[in-house]
């Protein structure tokens, strides 16, 4: 082999190791890049302010803030939050276990029940996006997804046999009396002329 056929040989591989050192390097960049930035909510803090806002005697804000705000009452939060906590199934659907208080890999105790389903609740009362809760109740767009579809799930399996039947013959007769003793319009069930009534 002659000389010159090595020294090109040599030449071609330090071209080589240039070009892979600069691939890598860019590789890396790319990946450093496309990493999602932790960000630390404090969300044992969030879950007191929260509580002390709405949930303990003599809180912040009142009964119609509240019921305003939730577009429930109180009880009735409670209520919901009770029986998701208080579901009995074996083995126990993902989406309910989602709302328990676990303890991550990294020790760190999960996001509380409180948060979890007020974002929910949040974005079915307002219509909002899920990323519009991360300043009030420092939870990522994604967990603020994750809750809604996780309650939602819930609500059904909680509630479809009592609430989500179909009317019986007698429901749809006291509706009709209940919605005539207040609004004074017989037979206005279903009506869309008439939703301002009601």
């Amino acid at each position: 082999m002659s000389s010159t056929s090595s020294s090109n040989e040599e030449f071609l591989m330090q071209v080589l190791d240039i070009i892979n050192s600069e691939a890598l390097e860019s590789e890396n960049e790319a990946k450093s890049s496309n990493t999602r930035r932790y960000i630390d909510r404090k969300h044992e803090a969030t879950h007191v302010h929260l509580i002390t806002d709405y949930f303990v005697e003599g809180c912040k804000y009142s009964d119609e803030n509240f019921k305003r705000r939730f577009r429930m009452r109180r009880r009735v939060f409670f209520r919901i939050m009770e029986d998701i906590l208080n579901y009995r199934k074996d083995p126990l659907p993902e989406y309910f276990r989602y709302f328990h208080l676990r303890v991550d890999a990294r020790g760190k105790l999960s996001i509380s029940t409180y948060l979890k389903i007020t974002a929910a609740l949040r974005q079915l009362a307002y219509g909002n996006t899920p990323d519009l809760f991360d300043e009030y109740l420092q939870m990522s767009e994604q967990t603020c997804r994750e809750s809604l579809m996780n309650f939602c799930k819930c609500i059904i399996d909680l509630y479809k046999d009592e609430y989500m039947r179909e009317p019986t013959t007698d429901d749809i007769k006291r509706l009709y009396e209940a919605h005539e003793d207040l609004h004074g319009l017989p037979g206005m069930m279903e009506s869309i002329d008439c939703m301002h009534w009601a």
